[in-house]
């Protein structure tokens, strides 16, 4: 599976798991035991999520970064 691939898989699960459930969490960090690829690329995956119309924020606490996905609903 080549880098893209695998990054596109986790827009995909993170977003169809938004889809389902409303909203959805991607926490990623630069250590170790994390996935760094998903970390040095995380601003292209937040760009990604939010060309497919999703809302998206992010926030970091002790060096972890949350990317909160939510499906966008049309208020009137």
């Amino acid at each position: 599976m080549t880098l893209q691939e695998k990054i596109q898989d986790a827009i995909n699960v993170e977003c169809t798991y938004a889809d389902k459930n409303g909203s959805s969490r991607l926490s990623v960090c630069d250590h170790y035991n994390w996935d760094r690829d998903l970390w040095a690329y995380r601003y292209d995956i937040v760009d990604a999520i939010r060309n497919r119309g999703y809302s998206v924020s992010m926030s970091v606490r002790w060096g972890v970064t949350d990317i909160e996905i939510s499906k966008q609903i049309q208020l009137s």
